[in-house]
């Protein structure tokens, strides 16, 4: 380019306020936590869930994985303390 051309930028403000679309921190938290501490796996998959739909940020997969293996895990407990209170004899 020399001095006597020029730039010209072409600003649209109907698009603004350009925001990046990152990864919702409640569900990597419900991720996180369905194998540590699943009711809160539960708590945080089901703000993530939330999140992803209100606010359009990635991450519903996440959430949904969280919600899931938590409440396998609470089936699964709930398998085990049925099993012990009527099949344990058998």
């Amino acid at each position: 380019m020399n001095d006597t051309e020029t730039s010209t930028v072409h600003l649209d403000p109907q698009n603004w306020p350009v925001r990046a679309v990152g990864t919702d921190a409640m569900a990597v938290l419900g991720l996180v936590f369905a194998f540590v501490l699943f009711p809160l796996g539960i708590a945080f998959s089901a703000l993530g869930l939330r999140n992803t739909r209100r606010d359009g940020t990635r991450g519903r997969g996440l959430a949904l994985a969280g919600m899931t293996v938590s409440l396998l895990q609470v089936a699964a407990i709930a398998a085990l303390i049925l099993w012990a209170a009527f099949g344990a004899d058998s």
